[in-house]
């Protein structure tokens, strides 16, 4: 058993495999410390909307991951969390075959709520989405 910094940094190091969404959303974990992940994050073709743009959903799981990472990394061994609401907004189109970053950090922990925020950035720090989170602890 982990603390989930101590999972997150395994997961960083290529100790673990990832998790099976991490095969459908292309994220790779780049930094991780208490209460702060940043996850590189490159949308492909298949991530297109009808409209042939990045879909909106992408964002979200983008978002959706690295909040809730940010919050696991607070946790200690054998206790964990799900996220129990998640507000994005999306000010930019993302582009296919870019990277941008999907950065966040933790807002707030109390015993049983944790609160992070987290935004999708480029290369230059442009955000083109922006996420708040509220996320459950779940002791076993």
């Amino acid at each position: 058993m982990q603390t989930g910094l101590e999972f997150l940094t395994a997961l960083k190091n290529g100790e673990i495999s990832a998790s099976p969404m991490a095969h459908t959303l292309p994220m790779q974990l780049i930094e991780v410390s208490q209460g702060k992940v940043i996850y590189k994050v490159t949308p492909k073709m298949e991530h297109r909307n009808i409209q042939g743009g990045v879909h909106g959903g992408f964002c979200a799981t983008a978002l959706d991951t690295a909040t809730g990472s940010a919050a696991h990394t607070m946790l200690e061994q054998g206790v964990g969390y799900g996220t129990i609401d998640l507000n994005v907004k999306m000010i930019r189109p993302l582009q296919v075959d870019t990277s941008y970053y999907a950065q966040a950090e933790l807002i707030n922990a109390g015993r049983n709520i944790l609160t992070t925020e987290g935004k999708i950035v480029d290369e230059q720090g442009k955000v083109y989405a922006f996420a708040s989170a509220t996320l459950m602890v779940i002791r076993k």
